[in-house]
């Protein structure tokens, strides 16, 4: 709003120079004399919004994807074979210690105790590796028939304190995964297509050799 005083005589012209001057110190007082931004928001309080957009983040996701379904117990994630959980054969297995002198003789042994339990015979004459725990991984092959089960008896001689055995298929999936004397400790895995399938074995602490044995139905 603006305010217009006239007056051609000395009072006139001093009662303007008093109302103009409380103007001066009613805008000073109502904050005029800060810089105002064209929102008509202070320059300070401007800085402030401004540093507190650059630290505002987007908001977290509504939900999440649903979780992928878990495989059977024993088999991760193959499709072209499956567990047989066995009590007498999971009995068989772990009554056998899992080294001896003459691994290849030992798993042979082993395979002949568990044959009734298990009606199987040998698939092959045993493999041999020699291996230690800073090697990597040997790796065999054997074929798998379509709805046959197999199991594998692993024995290693005095020198190695730990071995492993792990069973994948044609894909590259996990069949089984178990320590010496047997493979799976619980029973068998059974195939519903003839494969491919992959014998690897890891030694995990010691050095020297060890002997593994397909049997099959």
């Amino acid at each position: 709003m603006a305010y217009v005083v006239t007056s051609s005589s000395p009072s006139g012209r001093a009662i303007a120079a008093v109302v103009l001057s409380s103007l001066v110190i009613a805008a000073a007082a109502c904050g005029g004399g800060g810089a105002k931004s064209p929102s008509g928001v202070g320059a300070a309080d401007a800085g402030a919004e401004a540093g507190a957009g650059l630290l505002a983040t987007s908001p977290p996701p509504s939900g999440l994807p649903p979780m992928a379904a878990m495989p059977p117990p024993g088999v991760a994630g193959s499709k072209r074979a499956k567990r047989k959980p066995d009590d007498a054969l999971a009995a068989c297995g772990v009554t056998f210690a899992a080294q001896a002198k003459d691994p290849a003789a030992h798993v042979q042994k082993i395979g002949e105790a568990c044959a009734s339990a298990s009606k199987m015979k040998p698939l092959g004459p045993p493999m041999r590796g020699q291996q230690a725990d800073k090697d990597a991984h040997q790796e065999n092959k054997f074929h798998a028939e379509a709805n046959r089960c197999y199991r594998v008896y692993v024995a290693s001689d005095e020198g190695v304190k730990d071995v492993v055995v792990v069973l994948r298929d044609s894909a590259g999936d996990v069949v089984a995964e178990a320590p010496a004397p047997a493979v799976p400790q619980d029973g068998a895995v059974c195939f519903t297509t003839a494969d491919d399938v992959s014998l690897l074995v890891g030694v995990g602490s010691g050095k020297g050799t060890w002997a593994a044995q397909v049997w099959s139905d």
